[in-house]
Parts: structure tokens; sequence; C-alpha cells
């Protein structure tokens, strides 16, 4: 008898085309009301992503990578 692991990953492709794992990002910021939820991650690689996730039609879901520019405009907020 053997086990097999399964790895859990979120894979999205951003809104500038890039693919990404969210699977181990960290979660810096999490807003939500009952129409949708806004988190800002970090991934392993130092980057962030917006996810804008829709409940209502998941299909509507953004993934925003943010550049070094934006990430200092958001900490003077």
């Amino acid at each position: 008898m053997y086990s097999t692991m399964t790895k859990n990953s979120e894979l999205v492709t951003t809104t500038c085309g890039r693919e990404l794992d969210l699977s181990a990002s960290e979660l810096v910021l999490e807003r939500s009301n009952s129409l949708f939820s806004y988190n800002i991650l970090k991934l392993t690689s130092g980057e962030y992503v917006i996810a804008e996730k829709f409940f209502a039609n998941p299909f509507n879901n953004r993934y925003i990578l943010l550049n070094d520019d934006q990430i200092e405009q958001l900490k003077n907020l």
C-alpha cells in the first residue's frame, strides 16, 4: 500500500496574463461584503496580487498583479 500526496494549488491568471499559484501566498489584507471579497496576497516571490472574487458570478473574478510603485502607493493610504 502506498499513499499519494496531492498538492492543493490555486492557479489563476492575472489581468496582465501571468499564471500564478496562490496556494502558498500570504494573506495581507482581507475585505468582504455580501457581493464580493477583496484580498491582497503576498506571493513567495515577494510580489503582491489583488484578488477580487465575486460571489454571484465567479467568472468575473479578477487577479491584479501589483508593481513596486503601486505597492508603495498602497502603503501610504
